[in-house]
């Protein structure tokens, strides 16, 4: 089977050992007698609907599987089909890979990655699916006249950042504030999108960084990046390469739901669900429109 046509950097795991992807010889067992998939996730919003979707497409076919939180260990799960995938950002990943240099465009990003870990692990492109970082503030500080960061270096001084983790290193995180447009903000961590926002809108912050695929609520106004420090980070699923040999209809399965993936449908999941509405509705809802279920 040639895995190129629907993978990037897809290759065999050879390596033999104890996995929970089932080795080719049982894979044509009945779904329901196999060991259920394990799906990494993390509790960054985008990715923890993107691993529910993975679980509940898979469970249209027939398949069973599950999340489980995920750290940094994910590449050695992955890489000992321990885990059968996870979904991930490319260019968070590349950075994360300590490639250094000039981050690659979007379009070639799943590709580059894809070559730096493969052949254990394989990378779908999920390319509709934006996680770069973007910076805002109320809707008050932009009429009062911050509406570009160019405008931020003197207003600055004395505020306070309220950043995930990944921006206090990245180039389009706090660095880039600091080095292309003079920021002084002290910052202050806070992983959950919501919580960024609502010190943003509570006055306990001047400015928020948020990914683009990650729903933070309403009233909210993104500041221009005039000299365009923003880092290109499309998503990807991430494969064990074992899972491609052993049942490439699954796999199948996850390039179809990663065609269909956008940043506005996971926005749109994130404020339904916020608003009350049940995750598994919203999520299987959109599968059978979307002809995954």
């Amino acid at each position: 089977m040639d895995r190129r046509g629907f993978l990037l950097g897809a290759s065999v795991l050879l390596a033999a050992g104890c996995a929970r992807v089932p080795p080719p010889e049982v894979a044509g067992a009945a779904a329901a007698e196999l060991e259920p998939l394990l799906i990494g996730t993390e509790d960054a919003p985008a990715i923890a609907l993107m691993a529910q979707l993975l679980v509940r497409s898979l469970a249209a076919r027939g398949r069973t599987a599950r999340t489980e939180l995920f750290g940094e260990a994910w590449q050695a799960a992955l890489g000992a089909a321990e885990a059968a995938a996870k979904p991930a950002y490319a260019g968070t990943l590349w950075a994360g890979l300590g490639s250094g240099g000039i981050a690659p465009a979007a379009a070639e990003l799943a590709g580059v990655v894809a070559d730096l870990i493969s052949p254990e692990v394989s990378v779908v492109s999920a390319s509709g699916v934006d996680g770069s970082l973007m910076w805002a503030v109320t809707e008050a500080t932009a009429a009062a006249g911050i509406t570009t960061l160019d405008e931020i270096a003197a207003w600055s001084k004395g505020k306070v950042a309220m950043v995930p983790e990944l921006a206090v290193s990245r180039a389009d995180g706090l660095p880039g504030l600091k080095s292309v447009y003079g920021a002084t903000f002290t910052a202050t961590l806070a992983e959950s999108p919501r919580e960024r926002a609502a010190a943003l809108t509570t006055g306990r912050a001047a400015i928020a960084a948020f990914r683009r695929s990650d729903y933070s609520g309403t009233g909210l106004h993104e500041l221009a990046d005039t000299n365009r420090i923003e880092l290109p980070d499309p998503g990807v699923i991430l494969v064990s390469s074992r899972l491609v040999e052993a049942e490439p209809d699954m796999v199948l399965t996850m390039q179809a739901l990663a065609g269909k993936l956008s940043t506005t449908s996971l926005l749109n999941f994130q404020a339904k669900v916020n608003g009350g509405a049940s995750a598994e509705g919203v999520l299987d809802a959109w599968l059978k429109a979307e002809g995954l279920a």
